[in-house]
């Protein structure tokens, strides 16, 4: 699973993340899809949101990879 962009980016990365993913887990706080892929998202081919993680092409709306 890629990592959530908005969180890597609030949290500064490294250690800091995975400790700001659990805290808002707990809080019941969850980013959406086109914040998990990133301000350089693509759009998935399916569904036509910018969900696709800018690092690693991951649909992070939950549709089916794209063939490449």
């Amino acid at each position: 699973m890629s990592s959530c962009e908005k969180c890597w980016a609030d949290s500064g990365g490294g250690a800091e993340y995975s400790a700001l993913l659990k805290e808002r887990e707990a809080a019941g706080l969850y980013c959406t899809p086109e914040e998990q892929a990133g301000p350089d998202a693509g759009e998935c081919p399916a569904c036509k949101r910018k969900t696709l993680h800018q690092h690693t092409g991951e649909p992070m709306c939950g549709c089916a990879k794209p063939a490449t």
